[in-house]
């Protein structure tokens, strides 16, 4: 279940560190949320060795809760981008009993074995996008930066083994989206996407926003985001993170 105290939480935070706007929302819109995703884990991954791991039967990884917050700013000028910059927790950790023997990173582990493990795929995505239309349909294009900064761990015995997963990867992204008239309700879907040679990732949300006359807003749906590398770091993975979440927002 989502925690609701969390999202609480994040919700006021944010609150608390906005600055009193003195221009008229005909020109200049912001948004600022945050909210939890709930979220599975699926994949591979492996690290010097050339055998895949799995997540959740090797590496014993469990379905986790996140947290997120994000910051939109549009505004009219043209040839301008509008500015979009989201931060976003993606982890996961496990414990067991190895009942397969696995190896990863030049290390083998034996059945019969306790092991604990932990994922880390933290990002900050920095978007630059444009309104292509802004009416009843909208459609926004752009492109993202995400900045990777994690990794892999497994301990054993009271030894911890770890590599390091980052780097920062250009995407192209899109929204497309409708809005219900005199309803406050917006359905849509946006991602980023990047997609060269053996590396491949794709961050995607199906969404439904209501958004009150008041400078409140509410909106939930589906996030899913899946990870193929070829190399980065020297790992090789095929992960997938995917489940609902649900955020709150300020808009003005």
């Amino acid at each position: 279940m989502m925690n609701s105290k969390k999202l609480t939480s994040c919700f006021f935070a944010l609150s608390l560190g906005l600055f009193a706007q003195t221009a008229s929302a005909d020109f200049i819109g912001i948004k600022v949320g945050g909210g939890i995703w709930d979220h599975d884990v699926s994949g591979t991954v492996r690290y010097i060795d050339l055998v895949n791991v799995d997540l959740k039967n090797d590496l014993k990884l469990a379905d986790e809760q996140d947290t997120f917050v994000y910051a939109v700013f549009e505004h009219p000028v043209p040839l301008i981008p509008n500015v979009k910059v989201s931060k976003s927790g993606l982890s996961t950790s496990g414990s067991g009993v190895v009942s397969t023997p696995f190896s990863y990173g030049g290390t083998t582990y034996n059945v019969s074995e306790s092991i604990s493990s932990k994922l880390v795929l933290d990002h900050q995505d920095v978007t630059a996008y444009f309104q292509i239309l802004d009416n009843i349909v909208s459609l926004d294009i752009g492109i993202t930066a995400k900045m990777l900064d994690g990794y892999v761990s497994i301990t054993r015995s009271g030894v911890t083994s770890r590599n390091v997963i980052s780097g920062t990867i250009p995407m192209i992204y899109g929204a497309v989206g409708v809005t219900i008239p005199l309803s406050g309700i917006y359905v849509g879907v946006e991602g980023s996407s990047l997609n060269i040679g053996d590396n491949e990732i794709s961050d995607i949300t199906a969404k439904v926003v209501y958004k009150s006359a008041l400078p409140f807003g509410i909106e939930g749906g589906i996030r899913d985001v899946s990870i193929k590398l070829d190399g980065l770091d020297a790992v090789t993975a095929s992960m997938t993170f995917s489940g609902p979440f649900i955020n709150l927002f300020l808009h003005f």
